[in-house]
């Protein structure tokens, strides 16, 4: 499943809440992007709580302020395993070359499926 592409463009104010958090930021890194899920609305929702395995992020190119990007979640299933399903949510960026910037990738586990809205 995936979503539809969005565009999101990065602000000053942006940056600015996400370095009051972690800090002042040479460089914007991959895992910036994460903060773009509240502008992506998912179609698919849990009916038992995800968990989150691992998170990481990776950059093809420099990430810049009053950039705009489009932004496309796509859910992979990897696996079910007694009653657990594994899954890998990928968030990517890419730029106005239709070229990957950025990758955000979470994997999840829950007891049940994710179902469409």
């Amino acid at each position: 499943m995936k979503t539809e592409r969005v565009p999101i463009t990065i602000t000053k104010k942006m940056v600015q809440e996400y370095e009051e958090i972690f800090g002042e930021q040479s460089t914007l890194p991959p895992t910036f992007a994460m903060i773009f899920y509240r502008f992506i609305e998912l179609p698919w929702r849990t009916t038992s709580p995800a968990i989150l395995r691992k998170q990481y992020g990776t950059c093809e190119k420099e990430l810049d302020i009053d950039e705009t990007y489009q932004c496309q979640v796509i859910l992979k299933v990897n696996k079910q395993r007694s009653n657990h399903v594994f899954y890998t949510q990928s968030l990517y960026l890419y730029d106005q070359h239709e070229e990957v910037c950025s990758k955000c990738v979470s994997e999840l586990v829950t007891k049940s499926p994710l179902q469409k809205k």
